[in-house]
């Protein structure tokens, strides 16, 4: 680890997650997840790299997501900049879910461990 890697501080970012689609399939164990997902820095400017995207459903279930492929490498975020993009997933789980409300926690794991970054606010999840 670098001497400026201990003195970086952890960027100021804002999720915000817009569903147009939220179901857990319980009988099927599948979750399907459509919207936008946008990434506002509200610090001043950021680099960010290595992130990652988690689902946390119910408060305590994490499921990993894949991460739009405009978002991944190093990126620079002005402050007031943002990343936005439309975003679907639909995941196979090992056991069947159900959760009333989902987020989406975007971490980065530079420098080899994880580091939560932002949470979006919690929206709901629909059980079918």
């Amino acid at each position: 680890m670098t001497v400026v890697r201990l003195f970086r501080k952890t960027p100021k970012l804002e999720a915000t997650f817009r569903p147009t689609r939220a179901v857990a399939l319980e009988l099927v164990r599948q979750v399907e997840v459509a919207g936008e997902l946008v990434l506002r820095n509200v610090g001043r400017d950021a680099e960010l790299a290595d992130l990652q995207l988690v689902l946390i459903a119910g408060g305590t279930r994490r499921i990993d997501l894949t991460l739009p492929e405009a978002w991944r490498g190093r990126k620079k975020l002005p402050a007031g900049g943002e990343l936005r993009e439309q975003v679907a997933w639909t995941l196979t789980l090992a056991a069947p879910m159900r959760a009333s409300e989902a987020e989406i926690q975007v971490n980065t794991t530079e420098g080899g461990r994880s580091e939560p970054l932002a949470r979006s606010p919690a929206f709901p999840l629909a059980n079918e």
